[in-house]
């Protein structure tokens, strides 16, 4: 039974008996000297064999053929009482056998000389005894050569062919040492060297030993080792293997699977165990792989670079073989069933890599002390992979002390490149057994092969269908992956040329030699490959199907990757200060985006680089893909078709994130408004801004850092442009994209950082219950804008920049726009850009007018006349005038801070005296207008006379803008019921305006519609001159009037009057005497009181004249 199991085991490893590439050709010299075997005594004379003249007193010969063949019928006592002169000298008539030119000079000539000249054809033969037993074939039975060639081929032995590399390497050694022993055990195959090998390694120290020889002895060493296994392992195979045949590599790789079983004995364990190490350290210990690969590993020289002698790493052959396969050339079926298996059983085991076994020493009990204890407990190791799972997640780890040391995880790369985990999810055992019944259920159609099914559960992490433990060991996996685009089959296959071309790429799979494709020392290739993708280049663009890959890839580093590589290794330090306690997916990254200013200079560097490409392209931003898919789907559908992204996506997203979906999906909504908050940290980070305004930036703005200062130092450009009149200095492409900035910046307090600052105090007393869906300050900004008189100094500066560029472009205006966005699309969709406001302003007043976008209207129009800088239209009508006669106002005025209407005042004062330009003049006229319709327009009647509007007018002040505060005071004033001297003043002013132009007094207007257009249509607007016309009426010919309009234009008369004597100031200088004098209505009574005073004057100096003269005369006299 015994012999029967050692050939088994033998004859299945024969042909692999290692992978030395020995030369086989026959007719190469041998060390043996034919001089020595020609003169050699005949074995039964030497004294040291003296006993086989008793043992084989029955052969008829006593040639050394004859002695041969009855030595091997002796027992195995027999042959070890055999001294051991007589043994070798026994092993080297067996070798000579083998000889061709011992064949050639002693053997034929003396056994078949007549048949000689036919069988020396044979001495060329590969098989040289095959070829000489087909020819005894054909020799008659009876004849004498026909029996000799029979009884040198039985005495070669069954498996002569088994130690013909042995024999051609190591006999000179033997010869020279005369260890020749005799298979005493009745080993089979290369183990009937046995006995040799021990001489020789009890005579020769390894290290002078010849590297064949030294090869083959190995070889013969292993072979020991598997008898010894299976030996150990004889009852454990057949209860928990029994379908597999005892000495094959099958019963092997089942006793390998099996070694945790609670039924295996724990001396066939520690066999599996040592084994285990053996094969690490040298493939040939597994007779299976070395079998069936043999000639693909010297194909492709998998042994490049090692001696014979030396032990080859299963890593190696399997990275060697893998990359055989990955570059396009087909392996042998059996060999790559063969390294399947083998990748299974690296992922099992970590005792089958060297690498871990050393590295990792330390490692294992510090970081996996549970596994380890059961391995010291119960004197196994952990055959499930837990090991190495426990190792894999340790290299992810943040904190530097929870990480496994640099060369550990050296080894653990090395551990997933060799068993090529990411291409196969069967091959890691802790994967397969947790996602088995997610394949199961979500990938059972996916076709095996090229990391297809491992794509498949990639796309279903976030889905109902992944289990908790199947994402946890799958994000393992593709940590390490990620590092790598080789261990992607589908990204590699078409994508390799690109990468050889563009990125710097090696043209083989597996390039171990050099440390510069090791991602984490060398250049990344993906990056590369993800920046080639989007190439403005129209010279060096990725083919489609490796663009299709890149796409994917990406996509799916965004689902599975907590961070980046690229940036992981180059953060760890700033990771466990700023981001220790983030471990939601993606958080780290967004930890490091807050904190990006504070980060070390190599972190900072390939964040900023990051976030730029993160805003390019989204499928580089995990938040985003992992909860926002379903919004991209619904609302940016056409863009994912497309394939291009280039910021386009986060626009999508930005635009539509207050749709009411939207508004539901908190954590969409969350994930968009922080990248819009990163983005402000720099222009860089939003892709459209900076293609448009990078060169304008840098000619205007080089002073700004962020991309808040950025969009207010262009803003600024562009509104001066715009209020002089003149070209502008931005193009249209990059004024698009300051003002989306600015209206994205005005929806919520938080995408302002530099008015969050400036406002941190007023927004926590004032504005604390404004907030929105995601808990996002939206409404904080109107809140601060009606709060602006109780602001500090600080925050109502920055208010006032807010207010300034809203209301110089009406599109910044996020309010408005939303608010209004429907009755800008009934009334305003042809308004010029910019000035939506002014064409809201026209239609406010329509019956069909949605009544919040009213509101919102008017809100800014009273803020538009608090100061002349809110309205660009009155500062391009007005400029010139309010150089001319505001110029001191405007100098005085402190920065940033409203004037409160007083250059509106100035020019008011101009406009009763008709001393502005027409087309100021015409501008104050619809100011005018709406602010006797409203008297919340105007600011200083406002604050002069509040207590007579809360007063005298209190029924009127929640009524419909049409001007019946404006009427109240109005009436008050003529009634004398206004005693405040400033709210007279203010009231008199606004009486008095309307003389200068009936279209700034609407009510009275109204009144007299028919009448102007019957009786005043042919005069022009303007210095009072339609009112003068019904005032010439209602003297001349009252009862032409309509009765409304006569009753009205009375009471006006009559309050023009009493507004006069109100606004009759003392002038301060003769100009203002003059101008009063001729203003006034009894201008010709002070005419004629000024010419008699002038003629009483000229009479008395005539009158003292005459007498000066008189008395002169007399005195002289």
């Amino acid at each position: 039974m015994l012999r029967t199991l050692l050939i088994l085991i033998l004859a299945a490893s024969a042909s692999a008996g290692g992978s030395s590439e020995i030369s086989r050709d026959r007719r190469s010299p041998v060390d043996v000297d034919n001089d020595a075997a020609k003169d050699m005594h005949s074995i039964i004379d030497l004294a040291a064999c003296q006993d086989l003249k008793k043992l084989c007193i029955h052969q008829k010969s006593t040639d050394n053929l004859s002695m041969l063949e009855c030595v091997l019928t002796f027992s195995s006592s027999q042959l070890e009482e055999l001294p051991e002169g007589c043994q070798h000298a026994v092993w080297l008539q067996q070798r000579q056998l083998q000889l061709p030119s011992w064949l050639e000079h002693q053997f034929l000539p003396a056994y078949c000389p007549v048949e000689s000249p036919k069988l020396e054809s044979c001495l060329n033969s590969v098989n040289l005894w095959s070829c000489l037993d087909q020819q005894r074939l054909k020799l008659p039975q009876n004849n004498a050569c026909h029996q000799h060639l029979r009884r040198g081929y039985e005495s070669l032995g069954p498996d002569y062919s088994a130690v013909e590399e042995f024999y051609t390497a190591c006999s000179p050694l033997v010869e020279e040492h005369k260890c020749g022993r005799l298979n005493i055990d009745h080993l089979p195959s290369v183990l009937s060297q046995l006995g040799t090998v021990q001489c020789l390694q009890a005579n020769i120290p390894k290290t002078s030993m010849d590297p064949t020889c030294l090869s083959a002895v190995n070889s013969i060493e292993l072979q020991r080792g598997m008898l010894e296994l299976f030996r150990v392992c004889d009852q454990d195979l057949a209860f928990l293997c029994s379908q597999e045949k005892a000495g094959t590599s099958g019963a092997f790789k089942c006793l390998m699977r099996h070694k945790n079983h609670p039924s295996m004995s724990a001396s066939c364990a520690q066999q599996i165990t040592k084994r285990d190490q053996q094969m690490g350290s040298d493939y040939r210990v597994s007779h299976g792989l070395a079998k069936a690969c043999k000639d693909d590993i010297k194909l492709h020289h998998c042994r490049k670079g090692v001696s014979e002698d030396k032990h080859v790493r299963l890593a190696q052959i399997l990275l060697c073989l893998e990359s055989v396969s990955k570059n396009g050339t087909k392996l042998a079926p059996a060999c790559l069933a063969e390294l399947g298996d083998h990748r299974r059983m690296l992922m099992t085991d970590y005792q089958l890599s060297p690498e871990l076994l050393s590295d990792c020493a330390d490692d294992i009990p510090k970081f996996c002390p549970e596994e380890h204890k059961a391995q010291l407990v119960n004197g196994l190791a952990s055959t499930g992979g837990e090991i190495i799972h426990c190792l894999l997640s340790h290299v992810k780890a943040r904190r530097q002390q929870r990480r496994v040391t640099a060369q550990c995880q050296r080894g653990l790369e090395t551990l997933i490149k060799a068993s090529d985990a990411g291409e196969d999810w069967r091959v890691d055992p802790v994967l397969r057994r947790a996602c088995k019944p997610v394949v199961d259920l979500a990938c059972k159609d996916v076709e095996g092969g090229e990391a297809r099914v491992m794509s498949c559960l990639v796309e279903r992490i976030g889905t109902s269908v992944m289990l908790p433990e199947c994402e946890q060991a799958l994000l393992i996996i593709e940590y390490f992956v990620a590092r790598d685009f080789k261990l992607d089959p589908q990204l590699y296959k078409h994508c390799r040329d690109d990468a050889v071309k563009y990125c710097r790429a090696k043209k083989q799979w597996d390039d171990a030699q050099n440390i510069q494709m090791d991602p984490e020392r060398g250049p990344m290739i993906l990056p590369c490959l993800h920046r080639m993708a989007y190439s403005e280049d129209e010279h060096q663009t990725l083919r489609p199907e490796c663009f299709k890959e890149v796409k994917r890839v990406m996509r799916q580093r965004a689902i599975s990757m907590d961070l980046i590589p690229e940036v992981e290794d180059y953060c760890l330090n700033d990771l466990s200060v700023f981001c220790a306690d983030c471990t939601e997916k993606g958080s780290e990254m967004e930890c490091l985006q807050k904190n990006m200013d504070q980060l070390q200079k190599e972190c900072k560097a390939v964040v900023v680089k990051y976030t730029e490409e993160e805003a390019a392209h989204v499928e580089l931003n995990p938040v985003i893909m992992s909860v926002c898919g379903e919004a991209m789907q619904q609302h940016c559908s056409s863009i994912l078709k497309s394939g291009k992204d280039n910021g386009d996506m986060m626009d999508c997203l930005i635009a539509h994130k207050n749709d009411a979906d939207l508004r539901k999906d908190l954590r969409c909504r969350a994930a968009i408004e922080h990248f819009q908050i990163i983005s402000l940290k720099s222009f860089h980070f939003t892709p459209k801004f900076k293609a448009a305004c990078r060169p304008f930036v840098q000619r205007f703005c080089s002073s700004s850092a962020t991309k808040t200062e950025v969009v207010a130092c262009l803003s600024e450009v562009m509104r001066n442009d715009t209020i002089k009149a003149q070209r502008h200095q931005i193009p249209k492409e990059c004024r698009h994209q300051v003002k989306a900035q600015l209206y994205q910046q005005r929806e919520s307090i938080q995408l302002d950082p530099k008015l969050a600052n400036a406002c941190k105090r007023e927004l926590e007393q004032f504005c604390d219950d404004q907030k929105g869906p995601g808990q996002v300050n939206e409404k904080a900004l109107e809140c601060l804008i009606k709060k602006t008189p109780r602001l500090g100094k600080t925050c109502h500066h920055a208010i006032f920049m807010i207010k300034k560029s809203e209301l110089g472009d009406s599109d910044t205006d996020y309010t408005l726009m939303n608010t209004c966005k429907e009755m800008i699309y009934k009334y305003c969709q042809s308004a010029e850009s910019g000035k939506v406001l002014d064409c809201l302003k026209t239609f406010k007043d329509d019956s069909k007018f949605d009544q919040r976008c009213h509101l919102v209207v008017v809100n800014r129009m009273i803020e538009q006349n608090t100061d002349f800088r809110f309205n660009p239209s009155l500062q391009s009508a007005c400029g010139k005038n309010i150089d001319r006669y505001c110029s001191n106002i405007v100098a005085t005025a402190l920065p940033n801070e409203e004037l409160n209407g007083k250059v509106i005042q100035c020019l008011k004062d101009k406009f009763r005296q008709s001393a502005l330009d027409e087309q100021c003049a015409q501008e104050m006229v619809k100011i005018l207008q709406e602010q006797a319709l409203n008297y919340k327009l105007n600011p200083l009647l406002q604050t002069f006379c509040k207590s007579e509007i809360q007063e005298l007018c209190k029924a009127h002040m929640d009524a419909d803008e049409h001007g019946q505060v404006a009427e109240c005071l109005k009436s008050a004033f003529l009634q004398k019921q206004i005693i405040n001297r400033n709210c007279q003043m203010e009231v008199a002013t606004l009486i008095a305006e309307a003389k200068a132009d009936i279209h700034v007094d609407p009510i009275l207007e109204t009144a007299c519609t028919v009448d102007l257009l019957r009786y005043c249509s042919k005069i022009s607007s303007g210095n009072g001159r339609k009112l003068n016309c019904l005032r010439m009426l209602l003297k001349d010919t009252p009862n032409s009037l309509d009765a409304d309009c006569r009753e009205k234009l009375q009471r006006r008369i009559e309050m023009f009057q009493n507004a006069d004597e109100t606004l009759a100031m003392p002038p301060e200088d003769v100009q203002q005497l003059v101008q009063q004098v001729v203003a006034s209505p009894a201008r010709k009574f002070f005419l004629v009181i000024l010419m008699s005073a002038t003629g009483l004057v000229f009479l008395t100096g005539i009158f003292l004249g005459r007498a000066t003269k008189r008395a002169m005369g007399l005195k002289n006299k």
